[in-house]
């Protein structure tokens, strides 16, 4: 059983995209995790922070409830690389660490 559960999902403008779960990880990492924190490579640190910087892009700030500034197409191929790199995470964290793919929060 893992001793870290955690959730892989968007916020706009929240700085992450990994969330504590259970006691063990929000005692270690906070509510929302800092992706520094994780015991991770520097390489997936970056393209994650990268990735998140390109989720707040999609809203329209001025506008927050109105529609994103992004097509279809942006919102695919952003969804592809979220998936990767949380797939990425999952193979780069061990056994002490369960992340779920909250797919209905990647956009």
């Amino acid at each position: 059983m893992a001793k870290y559960e955690m959730k892989y999902m968007f916020d706009w403008g929240s700085g992450t995209c990994v969330w504590s779960i259970n006691d063990n990880a929000n005692d270690r990492y906070g509510y929302p995790v800092m992706i520094d924190d994780l015991p991770i490579s520097q390489e997936l640190k970056d393209d994650l922070e990268t990735v998140i910087e390109k989720h707040d892009e999609a809203l329209d700030w001025s506008d927050p409830a109105g529609d994103l500034l992004w097509d279809q197409e942006q919102i695919e191929q952003f969804t592809q690389k979220a998936v990767c790199l949380y797939n990425r995470l999952c193979n780069e964290l061990d056994s002490d660490y369960k992340i779920i793919l909250w797919k209905h929060c990647l956009i």
